[in-house]
């Protein structure tokens, strides 16, 4: 019983400080900088991927083509007859780690080149996307702040229109390059380059002179696409190997291999081409091509300048290229060994079992004999780990466990025993001091929490809004005149928020989310929300009358309340502050229906439900995309003395009709919703469910059938 009184603190501490060290962004930052680097050096190169190639361009391909060293300069007749090349050979899909979104000099390369995508059908390239730092002025004219605005750079129209799809390749602005995201951080929608070229070769039926897809490569395909749905946007690579670990041919050998290759003497040309030491036509067959910079020596790499650091960084300064790491990540995802780090309660975990099995051994044993346990059990940890990254491509703390637990347990083990004696406690922390930073050791004793324990639950509203002609009129105005246009538009919105004392805890291009919170319920939070989404409406109807020329950004809101998590949300060096949980979804979500209603301003019907002094429709029952349960919904349509009789006068009626509609009586629902649209002609709800009432007639649905409709789209 006396060994257990002892093991005990000493086992809290050491979790404790583990788990601290799990949470703390300092420790998340050292265990994947020697963590991740020790067990790529420990478990050496794998075999590359079979079904992956990198076309390389680099200078030796330059000089032999006789073209610029520039890869952009590049004549895009030559990229046109790769791709003709690659596709006579049987290449499953190609992807260009290049950017084509200026013109060529001559017009007819890029009809050149586009013919030639459009021929192969199964190109993908890639496209720049450029952060513009917009500021934000209040309705004063002065500055409230700035925002970060993703602007991406899509291909030139011809070719455009002439590739299977065109996406950004991702990265985290790190020192080191270790990860990647599969979608867009600011559209979480929107594939990048590697999820992209999977999609394409899922969709597009193999060609006959690609040769046929079987049963077992269109499965290993669509577990493929189902990882990328599971997975979280940032996906840890898992590397082959040193640069150039996955198979590299030049380019200028790829275009020689098609030239010597001559038609109807297959074996003639067979023989000639590997006799010149070019790559076989067969060697592409059902392959997936990537084609960018790719330089072989360092000097060329700090000429063409495209490369990445990587755990694998050769000491001459021989870097992986953009185009390697996006062929890596395709791969991954195909073969399905993409990097899978414990998830943070499973290193907790880990850390809570560890502190037992060493604070046992540190108490049961003399120091000097539970010194050599525990470098025997961390011998066996680090073996245990390794395996795991080695063989299924599971990434398992080791810095924390061994490189800390183990220090720690021994050391306050040791101070345990020798706690009553001043001059020994001295040596104890001198001793303590050659196994632990000396930062670590301060954090530990002053108990300091992780970034996030600030964090709280709150109730609050949350506001979701959407400009509806962002995205076409991003494409059609100058990006200054832009930029001048998103000022003046979030300057309204921002106004009433900040009025009625919420907070605008987001603005991703043109959405925006608000939030007014409480330690508990409190129904004036949700009047404020109202009260904010109803000065929005306003504000945004003024924005474009005269005499200003600005065009037009109709906006649509959604409203939602309840609980939800407020704090700094992130991970390693980057947090923000947000507002998370199902609220915050929902309220997004509910936004997206105003698409589908044709409404501009949403909210649940807990949401204003005991608020008076507001004219609200409802409009029924919704199962949104992604929710278990469904929502009342109705439109706020504005305040008491501020509606005209004629909208009161449309919900009175509305209501009759919808109540025939959740009755099941769709006839006499269809000819109520027929009414109303002689009156209101615009009205969407009322055209929503003629629609509805209509196709349920047409074909009644079976029984049990109930009035909530589910949303299939976001």
């Amino acid at each position: 019983m006396r060994w257990l009184t002892r093991m005990l603190p000493l086992a809290s501490s050491v979790a404790l400080a583990g788990a601290l060290a799990v949470a703390l962004a300092a420790w998340v930052d050292i265990e994947q900088d020697l963590g991740l680097a020790f067990l790529y050096r420990a478990r050496g190169a794998l075999s590359p991927p079979d079904g992956v190639v990198v076309v390389a361009i680099e200078e030796e391909s330059a000089r032999r083509l006789g073209v610029p060293g520039k890869p952009r300069d590049w004549p895009r007749t030559l990229h046109a007859e790769l791709v003709r090349a690659l596709a006579r050979a049987g290449a499953s899909v190609v992807v260009f780690d290049l950017t084509f979104d200026t013109p060529a000099a001559r017009p007819a390369d890029d009809q050149a080149f586009a013919d030639a995508l459009a021929e192969a059908g199964n190109v993908v390239v890639t496209e720049s996307v450029h952060q513009e730092v917009v500021t934000l002025v209040d309705d004063k004219g002065r500055p409230a702040g700035t925002v970060v605005v993703d602007r991406p750079a899509p291909p030139i129209p011809a070719i455009e229109q002439a590739v299977a799809g065109h996406a950004p390749f991702m990265l985290p602005k790190l020192p080191r390059v270790d990860a990647w995201w599969t979608s867009r951080p600011d559209a979480a929608d929107l594939p990048t380059l590697p999820v992209l070229a999977l999609q394409v070769l899922a969709k597009a039926p193999p060609a006959a002179a690609r040769g046929s897809r079987s049963s077992s490569d269109r499965l290993r395909i669509d577990e493929a696409l189902a990882r990328v749905g599971s997975d979280p946007e940032a996906v840890y690579l898992n590397l082959y190997g040193p640069p150039r670990s996955i198979a590299t041919v030049p380019y200028f050998r790829v275009l020689a291999m098609a030239r010597r290759a001559a038609p109807g003497d297959a074996a003639g040309s067979a023989a000639a081409i590997a006799d010149e030491g070019l790559p076989s036509p067969e060697f592409f067959r059902g392959k997936a091509v990537f084609v960018g910079v790719s330089a072989g020596t360092a000097a060329g790499q700090d000429r063409l300048r495209d490369d990445y650091r990587t755990v694998f960084s050769q000491d001459d300064g021989l870097n992986h290229s953009g185009v390697e790491l996006a062929a890596t990540a395709f791969a991954n995802l195909l073969d399905g060994r993409s990097l899978q780090p414990l998830s943070p309660a499973s290193q907790v975990g880990v850390a809570l079992a560890w502190a037992l099995v060493l604070a046992g051994v540190c108490q049961w044993l003399p120091l000097g004999r539970a010194t050599a346990v525990c470098a025997a059990l961390g011998a066996l940890y680090l073996w245990w780990v390794i395996d795991r990254f080695t063989q299924a491509a599971a990434w398992w703390p080791a810095i924390v466990p061994v490189g800390m637990q183990i220090p720690m347990a021994l050391f306050a083990s040791l101070g345990l025993r020798l706690r009553g004696l001043r001059q020994e406690r001295e040596a104890i922390r001198r001793a303590f001091g050659r196994f632990l930073p000396g930062t670590v050791v301060d954090q530990l004793a002053q108990d300091l929490g992780p970034p996030t324990q600030g964090n709280r639950v709150v109730y609050g509203s949350c506001l979701a809004t959407d400009a509806a002609n962002y995205t076409t009129l991003a494409e059609q105005m100058e990006p200054a005149r832009l930029a001048g246009v998103m000022n003046d538009y979030f300057a309204q919105l921002f106004v009433p928020v900040e009025r009625s004392g919420g907070v605008v805890v987001d603005v991703v291009g043109d959405a925006m989310v608000a939030i007014w919170v409480a330690p508990a319920s409190d129904a004036s939070l949700r009047r404020n929300a109202c009260e904010a989404a109803l000065d929005i409406v306003q504000a945004v109807e003024r924005f474009t009358l005269p005499p200003s020329d600005r065009p037009a950004l109709p906006t649509r809101l959604a409203l939602h309340a309840g609980n939800m998590l407020v704090g700094n949300i992130g991970a390693s060096q980057h947090y923000e502050y947000r507002a998370v949980g199902d609220i915050v979804n929902t309220a997004s979500r509910l936004q997206g229906l105003n698409k589908l209603l044709g409404t501009r301003l949403l909210a649940t019907s807990i949401t204003v439900q005991g608020l008076d002094g507001l004219v609200v429709r409802r409009l029924g029952s919704f199962m949104l995309v992604g929710k278990a349960a469904a929502l009342s919904v109705v439109e706020l349509a504005g305040r008491e003395g501020q509606v005209a009789e004629a909208c009161r006068q449309l919900c009175r009626q509305f209501e009759l009709a919808l109540a025939c509609h959740d009755a099941g009586d769709w006839s006499g629902a269809a000819e109520q919703f027929a009414g109303l649209l002689q009156a209101w002609p615009d009205d969407g709800p009322s055209r929503f469910y003629l629609a509805r009432c209509r196709a349920l007639m047409a074909a009644p649905a079976p029984a049990g059938w109930h009035p909530t409709i589910v949303v299939d789209a976001k």
